[in-house]
């Protein structure tokens, strides 16, 4: 038998590489399959669990990536839920109409607002399609979802809203990160998302086509975290909100992948304390860990204050644009512009919209001519001498 030559043993170990490649793939799908069967089930089922005590849970479903979610098709006298899952009348179809502005707002309840014409989503298309220049049309997509927190945000963002590939993002993203992570018990060790529907979902989750890298990277992913998790007893803001930023660092990853040139906006959030009276605050449910420890109004400024700076830090370290929301409503009566801590009225999500809108002219998205109904909103709840002047 003639000697094998150098060509044909490089050509005879290629083929075994790809031999055993191709076995370890098979191994790997079959064990991703497993698994991610089993976080689906679990997943839907915790998911399910929860919907039980949900005071609005008529318009939630349970959902196997993300717990549960909107339920489409669900419609009542101002608050309809679209057949996409957003909560809006308008259908925004997948494919972009040439000439269209498109933008998606992300968040928790806050986002949602309080019924389908009282969100800060649908008044910021009101006012696109009122004063906006430059563009054909305008659409806003609404994706926030009441009780979610970033994690299921970030999931959302790469399994269906990246893929409608939108020229703007807002991300007013924090409040419930804000209510489930104690800033006074020390960094968590483990996610409030994962704590709640099973540990590691993000193995059973993503968009890799090669399971045995995604199971690689799984690993990898899951080695650092717990390395990161050994030290993370300070109560250091950075490594009490990490989830949240590492989700934020996601949300942004998935739409530029879609959407290379998108601009994304970084919204800092909007809290009531120490705004109102005694007798107002003592009708508005607290936090649970404001009321555990019996922090004030007044003591929870700072802590406010401690994550709106971890935003304004993201934002500013990725080269993403800030809406300093917080500051634009300091000379505002937040004690009638918000229902309680975080929410707010009809006007206060009006407000809200025309700060948005106001970011997007300065920065060249869109053009517009002066407005005077922002003006006068401004005027009728502009804090003087400490006091509130509304008029009506």
């Amino acid at each position: 038998m003639a000697p094998l030559t150098t060509r044909r043993k490089l050509l005879l170990s290629l083929l075994t590489l790809v031999m055993a490649f191709a076995l370890i793939e098979v191994a790997a799908r079959l064990i991703w399959w497993r698994l991610e069967v089993r976080a689906l089930t679990r997943n839907k089922a915790h998911g399910q669990e929860m919907l039980r005590n949900d005071a609005i849970n008529f318009m939630k479903q349970p959902h196997g990536i993300y717990g549960y979610t909107l339920k489409p098709g669900t419609y009542g006298s101002q608050m309809w839920i679209n057949e996409q899952g957003f909560p809006q009348r308008e259908v925004i179809p997948m494919n972009r109409q040439a000439g269209n502005l498109r933008i998606v707002c992300l968040g928790e309840s806050t986002t949602f607002g309080n019924s389908s014409v009282s969100s800060y989503p649908f008044f910021l298309r009101e006012i696109l399609h009122k004063d906006g220049r430059g563009f054909k049309g305008y659409e806003a997509i609404n994706g926030g979802v009441p009780g979610w927190v970033s994690d299921q945000v970030e999931l959302r963002a790469r399994y269906e809203l990246a893929r409608y590939q939108p020229d703007v993002v807002i991300l007013y993203v924090g409040w419930n990160d804000f209510q489930s992570y104690d800033p006074l018990a020390g960094a968590p060790r483990v996610s409030y998302f994962e704590a709640n529907f099973g540990s590691a979902l993000w193995k059973q989750q993503t968009t890799s086509w090669l399971k045995s890298v995604a199971l690689a990277s799984a690993w990898y992913y899951s080695r650092r975290t717990q390395a990161l998790n050994t030290t993370a007893g300070n109560d250091s803001p950075a490594q009490l909100y990490r989830f949240l930023i590492h989700n934020l660092d996601g949300i942004v990853a998935d739409f530029r992948a879609h959407a290379p040139r998108v601009k994304i906006f970084v919204c800092t959030l909007v809290g009531r304390w120490p705004d109102g009276t005694p007798e107002e605050w003592s009708k508005i449910p607290g936090i649970w860990w404001m009321t555990q420890r019996k922090i004030t109004p007044q003591g929870m400024v700072p802590l406010v204050q401690a994550l709106n700076n971890e935003l304004r830090d993201f934002a500013r370290t990725r080269g993403l644009n800030l809406i300093d929301t917080t500051v634009a409503f300091e000379t505002l009566a937040r004690d009638k512009l918000q229902w309680d801590w975080a929410h707010m009225t009809s006007d206060g999500y009006e407000l809200m919209a025309w700060t948005i809108f106001s970011a997007l002219r300065h920065d060249g998205v869109v053009q517009a001519e002066e407005d005077p109904r922002y003006a006068s909103l401004l005027s009728r709840y502009r804090v003087r001498n400490g006091t509130a002047t509304i008029s009506h």
